[in-house]
């Protein structure tokens, strides 16, 4: 068997060296395919099949509080009864995250920007996640008076500390009252929550635990099943406790649920719709290129017949010659794996470089032994998808009619004409579905880019700063004197036109949502209570932005005292809680107090909606609140400017380091590509749909033209009788045409049928188009008729052009 094995092998790369045309088309288009198809099984694989860095991450949950506006943070004191009524989850821990200042330790450092995260003392060891080097934190960490510690990354470990094991033990400066400790050194990529890059735990101070803190929710709370408990059991115990709660403390608690997830749902929930399309969709350009392939070994094999015949007629077995084109359908799959893996290595390398950063572990993308585990299933699985067919046909072959071939009989057109009709069919079809994915996708695109987004980001420079607590008091004087001394400096800087700052910028989900409420109009009973997104402002942050004011004023600095408290609303909260109203003059309050008073007060003015989830999303109601009122440690400064915005960064760094060298510069970066950054997903999938769209209608284009050029030949006597017997080339040309554009509106037809199924699950990536929409049909049919109408019209035109004598005397 082994002997036979490797005759049939080299009997297959000797027939493939003898046709290098054909081999070198055939290995390419299964590269093209194969390659894509691993590049994207890499990604799939990274996010959303290997396994977190955490022990037996299927049992980690995500616990929410469940609210009207949806599933969001939980409140330290429903955390507290929710860890100590709850018997399904063996731990359950909460955590908040926080930019902090490390501070430059020696003449060779600066203070740098880091991501820290405060956590229970059971964090670590109900996630089990592994340690480098020294100790996670404990649960006798978070005791009072207990060492001030903390636990760093291994990235960050490696930037700052340079890898050095003396790291154990050294005390690093973070803005707290007290410089930590460092016990400990986490393993390689766990940076939990995402971007975590320094840990230190989580105390509870007085005022967090009083009753009316029960309202605050600011916790990320995580928890992992006991053994056996399903996440239905888990879900049904915390919804009960929830109510319970809601019975106890209706006044902060009415209407409010648990929600329980699993954490890889919670980390990968966004994406997973989107990658398994596109891995869907590779696969489908996959199957396009073994159907063209088909044709190919369909019209090679028939160009064998006779000599296929004469060796069936001397004894071979028609096993025996199925079997020898099934080893050179795998020589050939092979070869395109092995190609395949060279365009996959570099397609990763691209996917990687462009693709979106909210895509989680993106980076962690790599060609490791399962994709390659993969690529060999996957070359077998091609394998039989073009080889099988082919295979199966050469084993049925009519040896009459093979050996009248060779002895120089017409023998009638080639055998499978209609295994060539049903892949034509297929074809068009599954181009058809990738088309009208690829236009939903791209006029959705445009759609946004189209959209307004309330504000001008042009020309705008923006610069994160936190202020340490230690020395600028939340809601004290001090961060308000710092600010204001720091946009009086920037003012002056050349080229800046307009300067201020707001607590978060709009579209990058940096914002509070509060109830709301007119302390002389209450909300009627049974009425959804007035809820708010609350961002707070300086005098010049709006006109930064160049927000419209619809009625009324902007905010100045008299916006202050007792007797002068304004606020600002947008369009969208004057209609909601107005309606048909002036809202001018109105008063709102919003129950958040800083330590300067509530926050609130006359409504001054009426601006336009900014985009707050996205471009082409609805509008939310939304409070501007003077920084009078705040008083803010973290705060965005916004500089508009009249050139490049980036420009200003040297000269803006210099002025924060002339006011406070001890501060650490956040991102610096400008407006417009935070206005990018959410365009930057749908972009990535319009590009790869688009190319993998386009791919399936030249596979599809060469395919059809390739099986009716060979049809032509094959029927080059059967045409010229016709032509010698009075047709006219008009006839053979519409008789050619007829059929293979017959073929493919039938093909047409049913790729459309698809593509209104399928399309239904691109609704979370289309915004302003529907997954029906008649346009993107109609120019999808009109292109895939025009390519196929240029593919038949060559080949049948050189029919209708056959010569009678040159067709007769050919046989």
């Amino acid at each position: 068997m082994t002997m036979t094995l490797g005759q049939d092998l080299r009997f297959a790369l000797r027939r493939l060296r003898g046709s290098p045309t054909f081999t070198l088309v055939a290995v390419a288009t299964l590269a093209l395919g194969i390659g894509a198809n691993i590049a994207i099984f890499s990604v799939v694989h990274a996010v959303l099949l290997r396994p977190l860095p955490m022990h037996d991450d299927a049992r980690l949950v995500r616990v929410y509080s469940q609210r009207q506006q949806g599933p969001g943070a939980t409140s330290v004191l429903d955390f507290m009864d929710l860890r100590e009524q709850g018997r399904t989850l063996e731990g359950l821990s909460a955590v908040t995250s926080v930019a902090v200042t490390l501070a430059a330790d020696s003449a060779d450092t600066s203070p740098e920007k880091v991501q820290a995260t405060l956590v229970t003392g059971d964090f670590f060891p109900m996630l089990g996640a592994r340690v480098q080097m020294g100790r996670a934190l404990r649960p006798d960490d978070v005791r009072p008076g207990a060492p001030k510690v903390a636990v760093i990354s291994h990235g960050l470990w490696q930037r700052r500390f340079g890898g050095s094991a003396e790291v154990l033990g050294r005390s690093v400066d973070v803005g707290a009252p007290e410089p930590l400790t460092v016990v400990g050194v986490m393993a390689p990529g766990f940076d939990f929550p995402s971007g975590s890059e320094l840990w230190n735990p989580l105390l509870w101070d007085e005022g967090m635990t009083k009753p009316e803190g029960r309202g605050a929710h600011w916790l990320e709370v995580y928890g992992r099943l006991r053994p056996g408990v399903s996440l239905a059991s888990a879900r049904t115990e915390l919804s009960a406790i929830a109510g319970r709660l809601a019975e106890q403390h209706p006044q902060t608690n009415e209407g409010k649920g648990a929600r329980v997830e699993p954490l890889r749902d919670v980390l990968v929930g966004e994406v997973r719709p989107s990658l398994l399309m596109m891995l869907g969709a590779v696969g489908l350009v996959l199957l396009i290129a073994c159907a063209n392939l088909t044709h190919l070994l369909l019209a090679r094999a028939a160009s064998r017949e006779g000599e296929v015949s004469v060796r069936i007629a001397l004894g071979a077995s028609r096993g025996r010659i199925a079997r020898e084109l099934l080893v050179e359908c795998g020589v050939l799959a092979g070869l395109g794996a092995a190609v395949g893996l060279l365009v996959a290595m570099w397609a990763v390398d691209a996917l990687v470089a462009w693709g979106p950063r909210d895509i989680p572990r993106i980076e962690e993308v790599s060609l490791d032994g399962s994709v390659l585990a993969f690529t060999a299933g996957l070359a077998g699985l091609t394998m039989l998808l073009f080889g099988l067919v082919p295979a199966l046909q050469a084993g049925r072959l009519d040896l009459v009619r093979g050996l009248r071939r060779v002895v120089g009989g017409g023998g009638g057109g080639a055998p499978g004409h209609r295994t060539r009709s049903v892949l034509i069919v297929a074809e068009t079809a599954l181009a058809v579905l990738l088309l009208v994915c690829a236009g939903l996708l791209l006029r959705s695109f445009v759609h946004l880019q189209r959209a307004e987004p309330g504000f001008d980001p042009e020309g705008v420079l923006t610069v994160k700063v936190e202020l340490p607590p230690r020395h600028y008091g939340f809601g004290t004087a001090a961060p308000a004197a710092f600010y204001d001394a720091l946009l009086e400096r920037l003012r002056a800087l050349p080229g800046v036109v307009q300067v201020g700052a707001v607590t978060g910028l709009p579209l990058d989900g940096a914002r509070w949502t509060v109830p709301v409420k007119d302390p002389v109009r209450p909300v009627p009973e049974g009425t959804e209570p007035w809820r708010a997104s609350v961002r707070i402002v300086t005098p010049g942050a709006l006109e930064a932005l160049r927000v419209k004011v619809l009625q009324g004023r902007g905010i100045t600095a008299s916006d202050q005292g007792a007797g002068g408290r304004a606020v600002l609303v947008n369009a969208e909260a004057a209609r909601r809680f107005w309606p048909g109203e002036d809202p001018l003059g109105r008063t709102l309050d919003t129950g958040m107090d800083w330590g300067s008073g509530a926050m609130g007060g006359r409504v001054v003015g009426v601006v336009e909606d900014m985009a707050l989830e996205g471009l082409g999303a609805p509008a939310l109601p939304e409070v501007y609140v003077p920084y009078a009122q705040g008083r803010s440690t973290s705060m965005v400064v916004l500089l508009r400017t009249t050139g490049a915005p980036l420009d200003l960064a040297p000269a803006a760094r210099a002025e924060l380091r002339a006011l406070d060298a001890s501060l650490a510069l956040g991102s610096v970066r400008t407006l417009a590509s935070v206005v990018e950054r959410t365009m930057a997903p749908l972009r990535f999938y319009v590009l790869l749909a688009g190319t993998f769209a386009a791919v399936a209608v030249v596979l599809a284009a060469v395919g059809l033209y390739g099986v009716v050029a060979y049809a032509v030949l094959q029927r080059t006597r059967e045409l010229g009788i016709r032509m010698a017997l009075g047709a006219r080339e008009e006839q053979v040309l519409g008789m050619v045409l007829g059929r293979y554009l017959g073929l493919t509106a039938c093909g047409l037809v049913i790729g459309l049928g698809l593509a209104v199924a399928a399309s239904r699950g691109l609704m979370h990536l289309l915004s302003g188009v529907r997954p029906t929409d008649p346009v993107t049909y109609g120019l999808v049919a009109a292109v895939l008729g025009a390519v196929a109408f240029l593919a038949v019209l060559l080949p049948a035109r050189r029919a209708a052009r056959v010569s009678p004598a040159v067709a007769l005397r050919a046989d």
